[in-house]
Parts: structure tokens; C-alpha cells; sequence
């Protein structure tokens, strides 16, 4: 089969055109798909002045109560005021391949529980975007993905949990200290069993739990790839794919 099919993604106009079906309008579903941005500790990029500047936060904590978001406040007191005297400001963030989006407006310097925090209304509408070329596919039992990471001139090796073109997840048992959210890590070599080596770099994005609700069994790296060369991703592609083909066979 031609490798070339499975590079096929939408077109720009396509995306556009598709997202109005991602959009979440109902209070309750806004309310769980924000909790899960902060439970995950996902990094959510913040666009102001008209979307020529940006930082770095994360949801602190939702008030339901006082229908209020409060968000992480920036270390340049200089972006803060120019976040805070816009009209509007466009948050995103990705949490395991879903894309979220969502705009506030009217941000106000707060103090919550001791720190300095960013706090706005909860948005009324939230776009929340899983397409195909995203999706991230759990290995199967018995199937052993590794990745190589580099740092400080030593090399370790863990093992993947999910994977997909757009990211990975990883464990970590021992909860290593340079997995900060933000971290990127350059030249990381990832192995997929019969599929070959490549390859890539990495910026983690979250950590969760490998047992949930229990910190202490280690935790789980979420990553994206940043600049992933177009062999790598046509590698990845056909992994996916041979796994999947492999769960229709088990269904039938």
C-alpha cells in the first residue's frame, strides 16, 4: 500500500469550515472540559494585543459559584498589563491530542489563597478539537515502544504509553525532576518496534498520574513534537496504523 495516503490531512479551508461542529456552548460540559485542562496541569498559551503577543499559564482553580476562571499571573509585570488592557484574550492548549480553545474577556490582577493570580468569567463557548491526525493511540499489551532522551550528556530510556503524529506520552516512575512543564528536549531517539528509529524532539506539556489519584506509583509525561521531520511522522503513521489494523482483526 502507498505510504502517501496516510499523510493526507484537511485543508486550511476544510479546518475552518469543520470547526463550528467542535464548539461547546452547554455551562456544565465548559466547566468539565476547563477542570480537565487544570487537573492535567496543561500549559495554555495566552494571545493579546490583538494576537501579537503571547505568554505562557495554567488554570489555577474554576470558582462555579462566582462563574469565575482564574489563571496563572506572568513573571513580565509589563506583559501582564498589556494582557489586561486588551478587549479580548485567546487561550489554547492541547491536552493528549484534543486541541482547546476558548476566548475571555475583562482580565483582572486577583489574589487567590495567597498568590497573585489572572481571574476572568468563565467563557460561554469553548472549542474542543480531536481531529484524526491528532489522535493518540494507547500500545497494546506486549507491544514495547521506547524513546532515548538526552540530558546533561547521559542518555535513559522510557518507555512509551500513547502515541499519535502530534505527541507522545511516556512513563516516568521515578518522577524526574527534568520533566518541568515546558521542558524541550532536543534530538530524542524514538524506537517503534519494526518500524525503525527516529528522531525527534520533545516539549512536555502535562503530567498525570500513572495510578490515578496516587502520585507516589510515578507519573506520566505528555509531550509534543516540535518541527517532527516528515519521515518520522510518515513512521509513526504507519505504526498507528498497523495497530489499528491489528484491533479490527481482533473485533472481527
Amino acid at each position: 500500500m502507498n505510504d502517501d495516503i496516510f499523510k493526507i490531512k484537511p485543508s486550511k479551508s476544510a479546518e475552518i469550515e469543520d470547526d463550528s461542529k467542535y464548539i461547546i456552548n452547554a455551562h456544565n460540559e465548559i466547566m468539565q472540559k476547563l477542570r480537565m485542562l487544570q487537573k492535567s496541569k496543561c500549559l495554555i498559551t495566552a494571545y493579546f494585543d490583538d494576537d501579537k503577543q503571547s505568554m505562557l499559564t495554567a488554570i489555577i482553580d474554576i470558582l462555579p459559584a462566582k462563574n469565575m476562571l482564574l489563571l496563572d499571573y506572568g513573571p513580565d509585570e509589563a506583559d501582564n498589563k498589556a494582557l489586561m488592557s486588551g478587549a479580548m484574550v485567546t487561550l489554547k492548549s492541547q491536552l493528549a491530542g484534543v486541541t482547546a480553545r476558548f476566548s475571555v474577556r475583562n482580565v483582572k490582577k486577583a489574589r487567590y489563597q495567597g498568590q497573585t493570580v489572572f481571574a476572568c468569567k468563565v467563557p460561554d463557548s469553548l472549542l474542543w478539537v480531536q481531529r484524526r491526525d491528532t489522535y493518540r493511540i494507547k500500545l497494546p499489551m506486549g507491544l514495547h515502544a521506547f524513546c532515548l532522551i538526552h540530558d546533561d550528556h547521559k542518555a535513559r530510556r522510557f518507555e512509551v504509553h500513547d502515541i499519535s503524529v502530534g505527541g507522545m506520552a511516556f512513563d516516568d516512575p521515578d518522577m524526574d525532576q527534568m520533566f518541568a512543564l515546558g521542558s524541550v528536549f532536543e534530538k530524542c531517539e524514538i524506537t517503534l518496534p519494526e518500524f525503525g528509529t527516529g528522531t525527534v524532539a520533545l516539549e512536555v506539556r502535562n503530567h498525570l498520574p500513572i495510578v490515578p489519584g496516587n502520585d507516589a506509583k510515578g507519573r506520566r509525561i505528555g509531550c509534543v513534537f516540535v518541527d517532527l521531520r516528515s519521515d518520522v511522522d510518515a513512521m509513526i503513521q504507519r505504526f498507528i496504523h498497523s495497530i489499528e489494523t491489528q484491533h479490527k482483526k481482533l473485533e472481527h
